[in-house]
Order: C-alpha cells, then sequence, then structure tokens
C-alpha cells in the first residue's frame, strides 16, 4: 500500500531585506493511509510553514 503522504527532506527558505532565513530545514515523515501525524514543536518552530509548503498557499 502506497503512502498518503510523504514529505522527504522539505526545505523553505524566505528572501528578506535582511538575509535569507531558512524557515524549515530538511523535514521528513510519511503518513500511510487511515494514519496520523502531529506536527510538535516550539513557537516558531516551523509547524505552520510545513503545512502550508504541503497545501500549497506560502505567500
Amino acid at each position: 500500500m502506497s503512502d498518503l503522504l510523504r514529505v522527504k527532506d522539505l526545505k523553505v527558505a524566505f528572501e528578506l531585506p535582511e538575509g535569507r532565513l531558512e524557515a524549515v530545514r530538511g523535514i521528513s515523515f510519511r503518513v500511510a493511509p487511515g494514519g496520523t501525524v502531529a506536527l510538535v514543536g516550539e513557537s516558531g518552530s516551523g509547524k505552520s510553514v510545513v503545512s502550508h509548503a504541503k497545501t500549497g498557499i506560502l505567500p
């Protein structure tokens, strides 16, 4: 059975006037059909950036 979602070495960076901000540095995970994944971390750790990147709603 194939994965419902597979993320491999996701990296997200933003170009800011102050320079490049690496928001996500190489996260990988997979979700099997019927499975559950929780992204857990401190405020500012990139949880929302990961979900926005996978749904295609980053600015």
